[in-house]
């Protein structure tokens, strides 16, 4: 599979988010520098750590990721999301990464993120669905209410459980 076309050359040509909040009048470059250190000491990415520390908003963080990315906003909350793409990927995978399938168009699957997502997660993702991947943004609070509504790690852990006893339940030294 070919990289994600939203994604091919734009990490040598964009600038960094800091710079780009800072540029756009969002945060100041002392906001930057604390989130930077927040982010050496616990990890985390800039945009999600400066919306924690109440630097900025969701909206403010959406809106420049869009610009950033050149990728489209999404509301993910009113999307309406087809059974087929609820069941492609593993919802721990899903909740891992803080994506969101939202439909298949073709051969393409398009999927709604908050930010930062690899560029090795979405090769794997194209590799395992046979699916070019298309990426939209979203904010981080409507993917995660959007996770666990249409994609309940519960039922992962049921479907699992039940397998185990399935296993178990056949296995003659038990």
């Amino acid at each position: 599979m070919a990289v994600p076309r939203a994604l091919a050359n734009q990490r040598q040509k964009m600038k960094k988010l800091g710079e780009l909040l800072v540029q756009e009048g969002v945060v100041s470059e002392e906001d930057v520098r604390l989130a930077i250190d927040e982010q050496k000491k616990n990890g985390g990415q800039i945009g999600e750590i400066l919306v924690s520390l109440g630097r900025m908003t969701e909206w403010d963080l959406a809106r420049c990721l869009v610009s950033q990315l050149q990728l489209p906003f999404v509301s993910v909350g009113s999307y309406e999301i087809q059974q087929e793409v609820v069941n492609l990927l593993p919802h721990a995978v899903l909740h891992q990464h803080r994506i969101v399938p939202l439909d298949i168009f073709g051969k393409t699957l398009v999927l709604a993120t908050a930010g930062g997502i690899a560029q090795e997660t979405l090769e794997e993702i194209e590799l395992s669905t046979q699916l070019d991947v298309m990426l939209y943004i979203a904010t981080a609070t409507d993917i995660q209410r959007t996770l666990q509504e249409r994609f309940p790690l519960e039922k992962l852990t049921d479907a699992v459980t039940a397998q185990f006893d399935k296993l178990y339940a056949d296995d003659p030294t038990s």
